[in-house]
């Protein structure tokens, strides 16, 4: 007679030889589609119309150039040597060695390393300043006594009998001047205050030489340009900024001759350059003459009214303002008022005084007659 407990493990082994068939059915209709799970490599696709529609990417033939980091070379070894001038009294030189040939050069040196010479000249000249530099070093400032003159540049090194060896020659290299340059060929004058700007833009044309060569179409067009645009810039400039604007004509890169720029128009003005070049003659009697004007500025809210010792001034669009005094000697005092389009009053008194201590012959510079003092009223 069977118990209950072997019937009871006959029915688990019976449902388990079930449930093995059903599986072996499923499988032989339903496909479990591919999945990568973390870890998982892509494969490449067996098939399919190209790369465009691939769902994986295509591997590279090889490592590309963004995946090698690469450094320059600390030297090529060319074996050349460079020199440059860094100021009027010292010089740069570098020579090209890689370490193999620097270590070579430094064990057949007498002295464990290289040596610079520097030549005022050429490499053959004499004397040279004698330079013994570290024995890893691939560079050196060398001190130089003269300025302004070329140089030339020789490394090499003192074999065991003390015979010099060449190893490289530079070209030479110029040291600058450290001095103010002698060449007066080009003279500035100052126009007088009193000159109105218009007036610079008359004396191009009646003022030509004669015996120069005349201005072609495109350079008169450029000079008349260069002249109107600094003109339309300046006209509201005071005297102090007369003398940036000439400078600044005079800087303009255009194809011109120097005859071609305004000359004299006034008895008062030089012409802004000396076409004829030469050293600029001595005057007879030195001269001294000198003046002071005094020049208000500031701002305030571009609708409001500003007056200056009781008289309206016109502001700028950004409410900026400013406005010339002649300063002679004496105590003076003005008062800046502003007042808001609400009716809010802003004021300021100013009180200036000049003295002047004069010593031998000194005059007084021209001033526009058109300036008051501040105390004198607009």
């Amino acid at each position: 007679m069977k118990t209950k407990k072997s019937r009871s493990k006959k029915g688990a082994q019976s449902a388990a030889r079930i449930a093995r068939r059903v599986l072996r059915a499923r499988s032989k209709t339903a496909k479990i589609p591919p999945m990568l799970f973390e870890g998982d490599e892509p494969g490449l696709p067996a098939t399919g119309p190209g790369d465009h529609y691939a769902l994986v990417p295509t591997p590279s033939a090889g490592p590309s150039i963004r995946d090698e980091v690469r450094e320059l070379p600390a030297a090529y070894g060319t074996e050349k040597l460079m020199l440059v001038a860094r100021d009027p009294h010292w010089l740069y030189a570098h020579w090209d060695l890689t370490q193999d040939q620097q270590r070579r050069y430094n064990a057949l040196s007498a002295d464990r390393h290289l040596v610079v010479r520097v030549r005022p000249g050429t490499i053959a000249a004499h004397p040279f300043t004698e330079v013994h530099v570290h024995p890893e070093s691939r560079s050196w400032f060398i001190h130089v006594e003269g300025a302004g003159i070329r140089y030339g540049a020789e490394l090499g090194y003192y074999a065991a009998n003390r015979q010099w060896a060449t190893v490289a020659t530079s070209a030479s290299a110029a040291t600058p001047p450290d001095t103010v340059s002698r060449d007066q060929t080009q003279r500035f004058a100052t126009i007088p205050m009193e000159v109105p700007l218009p007036q610079l833009s008359g004396p191009v044309e009646e003022t030509r030489v004669a015996h120069l060569p005349p201005l072609d179409a495109a350079q008169e067009r450029a000079l008349d340009e260069v002249i109107k645009t600094h003109l339309r810039w300046q006209e509201d400039a005071s005297s102090a900024g007369i003398t940036d604007m000439i400078r600044g004509l005079v800087g303009w890169d255009i194809d011109l001759p120097p005859s071609a720029l305004p000359l004299p128009f006034d008895s008062q003005i030089e012409s802004l350059f000396s076409p004829l070049g030469g050293e600029r003659p001595r005057p007879e009697d030195f001269w001294l003459n000198v003046n002071a004007e005094l020049v208000l500025y500031g701002a305030t809210e571009s609708d409001a009214s500003l007056t200056i010792g009781g008289w309206p001034i016109r502001l700028q669009p950004d409410g900026t303002f400013s406005f010339r005094f002649a300063l002679p000697d004496g105590d003076h005092e003005v008062a800046v008022s502003a007042m808001s389009a609400e009716g809010d009053l802003r004021q300021a008194r100013l009180k200036f005084s000049r003295r002047t201590e004069y010593s031998g012959e000194v005059g007084a510079a021209p001033q526009n007659s058109s300036l008051k003092a501040p105390d004198a009223g607009l």
